[in-house]
C-alpha cells in the first residue's frame, strides 16, 4: 500500500487477544460491581437528601434532632444508600410510596447508626401491603413482620404511618419489625459487635425470666402485653420504647436500658429533652 501501511490481522491473531481480553474484562466487572456494593464507584454518585426530606425525617424521628452534626451527615448518607439498595414492592393500592421508603430507610439507618452493617444483609425484599394482610405462611392475619428464611420483611402501610404520627406512645411498627432483622443479621455474624449483640441478648432472657423483673414489669405497665409473647417479641418491643421514650424507659428500667444501649452501640446517642 502506498502511502500508508497495511495492517492484516487474520483469525488466528485475533483468537489470542481475545482470551487475553476476556480476563481482564472479567476483572473490570468485578471491581465495578464491588465498588457499587459499597457506594464507591466513581460513576454512580446518589442523589444526597433533599431538604424536604430532612425536614420530614426531623418531624417524624425525633432521634435525628439528637444527633451531633457529623452523625447527622452520616445518618443521611445511610439513608439515601439503604433506600438506593433495598428495592421495596408496594401491593395494590398503597399511597405515599415516597414518603414510606423514605421512613423505612430512616428507621433502618437509625437502629443501625452504631453498627458497621447498616444494609441489613439479612434482608433481602421489603413488602408493603395497603392495611392487615393475610400470611400464606403463618395463617394470619399481620400488620408486619420478618421472616428470615426468606430475608423479607414485610409492613401494612396504615399501620406503618401511624407509628410516626405518635412520637412516644411506644408503637412503631417499623421499629418493631427492623429490630428483628437485625437481630437475626447481627447474631449471624462472627465479630465483636455479634458477641456484645448476643450477650444482650442472652441477659434479657434471664430478665424476661426473672419473676421480680416480671413483676414490676406487670405493675409499671410500661411495656405492652404483645411483648409477653417470646424473648424476641419482647426485645423489638423494647427496642421501641428505647427509640420513643428513652428517658422514661432509663429511669423505670435502667438495667435493661443500658443493655439494648450497648446492643445498639449508641454510646454517641444525647438523651432527647421533651
Amino acid at each position: 500500500m502506498v502511502g500508508g501501511i497495511n495492517v492484516l490481522i487474520s483469525a488466528e491473531d485475533i483468537v489470542p487477544l481475545l482470551f487475553l481480553a476476556l480476563p481482564f474484562g472479567y476483572f473490570l466487572y468485578i471491581v465495578f460491581y464491588t465498588l457499587d456494593l459499597f457506594f464507591l464507584n466513581p460513576f454512580k454518585r446518589i442523589p444526597p437528601l433533599t431538604e424536604k426530606e430532612e425536614r420530614l425525617i426531623a418531624s417524624q424521628l425525633p432521634f435525628f434532632n439528637q444527633l451531633s452534626i457529623s452523625k447527622k451527615e452520616k445518618f443521611k448518607k445511610r439513608v439515601v444508600r439503604f433506600r438506593k439498595r433495598k428495592k421495596i414492592d408496594f401491593h395494590e393500592d398503597v399511597e405515599e410510596r415516597e414518603k414510606i421508603t423514605l421512613l423505612l430507610s430512616a428507621t433502618a439507618a437509625m437502629l443501625t447508626l452504631g453498627m458497621a452493617d447498616f444494609l441489613i444483609l439479612s434482608i433481602k425484599r421489603v413488602i408493603v401491603y395497603p392495611t392487615q394482610y393475610y400470611s400464606r405462611i403463618t395463617k394470619k392475619d399481620h400488620y408486619g413482620e420478618y421472616n428470615p428464611g426468606l430475608k423479607t420483611i414485610v409492613f401494612s402501610a396504615d399501620h406503618l404511618l401511624e407509628g410516626f404520627r405518635i412520637p412516644n406512645d411506644n408503637r412503631n411498627l417499623a421499629v418493631h419489625e427492623f429490630a428483628h432483622a437485625i437481630s437475626f443479621n447481627v447474631a449471624n455474624k462472627f465479630y465483636t459487635r455479634s458477641y456484645v449483640f448476643l450477650l444482650g441478648l442472652k441477659k434479657i432472657k434471664w430478665l424476661f425470666k426473672n419473676p421480680e423483673f416480671n413483676r414490676k414489669m406487670e405493675e409499671s405497665g410500661y411495656f405492652r402485653a404483645y411483648g409477653k409473647t417470646n424473648v424476641h417479641e419482647f426485645f423489638a418491643v423494647a427496642v421501641e420504647n428505647f427509640v420513643e421514650t428513652p428517658e422514661v424507659f432509663e429511669n423505670q428500667f435502667p438495667k435493661l436500658y443500658r443493655i439494648i444501649k450497648r446492643m445498639l452501640n449508641f454510646g454517641f446517642y444525647r438523651m432527647p429533652e421533651f
